[in-house]
């Protein structure tokens, strides 16, 4: 009886450790599922396994705007979808294909600038689970 309980009580917390670890398998990022389940009309990125978001017009966000350089040349936008399901590294829900992606210029992560065809610049920050 006793060796049927150690076989049961083994059991069981092996499949919590199984449970616990699917639900961690994103590494504790926002996915594109996260983003969307939320707000079906949001303006994202996906760039190096993040979420960015599009925070340009936030008002807290407007004093930051006058520090923030454009640095190298990161990559483009390859694919719009606003699918959680096809939303992979440098996809985009607003931006057009072939937009390109600036990091920061000063080593700072966690912003990405875009360059429209209208010459407007447009901020995107990276969503962090909290």
């Amino acid at each position: 009886m006793e060796v049927i309980i150690n076989k049961t009580l083994v059991f069981i917390v092996f499949v919590s450790l199984i449970l616990l670890a699917s639900c961690s398998a994103d590494g504790g990022k926002v996915t594109a599922g996260d983003v969307l389940k939320r707000n079906e009309d949001a303006d994202v990125l996906k760039y190096n396994g993040f979420m960015y978001n599009n925070v340009t017009d936030l008002e807290w966000f407007e004093e930051m705007k006058s520090n923030i350089q454009k640095g190298k040349e990161i990559g483009e936008i390859k694919k719009v979808t606003t699918s959680s399901l096809f939303f992979t590294e440098f996809s985009a829900t607003k931006l057009p294909k072939r937009t390109i992606l600036y990091d920061t210029g000063d080593g700072k992560t966690g912003i990405i600038i875009v360059e429209t065809e209208d010459e407007e610049t447009l901020y995107y920050m990276q969503l962090l689970e909290g």
